[in-house]
């Protein structure tokens, strides 16, 4: 691990603020789960996967598409928050300049799907503080997720494994079934929001895996030791069934050739 800057240090160690606060979903108390229930029905239904299937099953029912797209946005403002950390930190680690440069990108990226996300809401007369969020950035996420993985996560390897690759990854099925979802039900600012949300996912995705393998030219050592970050986290999150995996998989064995070529 290298010494970090006062200013890197002053960032790794800061918590994750936004206006409105985060109010993750597990800190949720009685009162609040039982106003999340009586919206939805039951606060069990507050769950991406759960709430596409009600929109799709009852399209009227705009409380399900303002839920659905709070717990997705949940993420945007996470990412906003990881990978603008990114950009101070690895400045510190023996990593290619383009790789900061990348870092920046994402961040933008993740602002304007945050942004996009707001809109959204505005359409359907919702506000991202509505819900709770199912994904809140800052300290205690990454320490936790250290604690699992078993590495540091702000080292470039591990943290473009996990996200880049692997969470990301998960980012392009989820946001193409949004598309779909929104194209199922009539709901074409929907459809067009998430489609270009999965455009961005595509690039995320080749950054990870171009510069993973940049960092671990030569090194066969640091080859296993991805294969293993990645191989635990998948196992942790457990998002994705072996037909994504493999559907993702031969997307960049596809992709490969074109992602070296502009990311190169």
């Amino acid at each position: 691990m290298p010494e970090f800057s006062p200013l890197a240090r002053q960032v790794r160690d800061s918590q994750s603020v936004r206006e409105p606060p985060y109010r993750p979903l597990a800190t949720l108390s009685d009162e609040e789960r039982a106003a999340l229930a009586e919206k939805l029905g039951d606060a069990a239904h507050y769950d991406i996967q759960t709430l596409r299937d009600l929109a799709e099953a009852d399209p009227t029912n705009i409380e399900f598409r303002k839920a659905l797209v709070c717990a997705i946005a949940s993420a945007e403002f996470a990412g906003i928050d990881a990978f603008s950390r990114k950009v101070v930190e690895w400045q510190d680690w023996c990593v290619p300049p383009e790789l900061i440069l990348a870092m920046a990108r994402q961040t933008w990226d993740e602002v304007r799907h945050a942004q996009l996300a707001l809109g959204l809401l505005d359409a359907y007369g919702g506000r991202v503080d509505e819900y709770p969020d199912t994904l809140a950035g800052g300290v205690g996420n990454r320490e936790q997720m250290a604690r699992a993985l078993g590495d540091d996560p702000a080292d470039p390897l591990v943290s473009l494994e996990t996200t880049n690759v692997a969470l990301e990854g998960a980012a392009l099925t989820m946001f193409s079934e949004m598309s779909h979802l929104g194209a199922r039900i009539g709901d074409d600012l929907m459809r067009h929001v998430y489609d270009y949300n999965w455009a961005d996912e595509v690039t995320h995705t080749a950054i990870g895996d171009y510069f993973v393998r940049q960092l671990c030219a030569g090194d066969p050592e640091q080859e296993r030791r991805a294969v293993r970050v990645h191989a635990r986290y998948d196992a942790l999150r457990n998002q994705l069934t072996r037909a994504q995996q493999e559907e993702i998989r031969r997307f960049f064995a596809e992709e490969d050739e074109r992602a070296s070529s502009v990311l190169g």
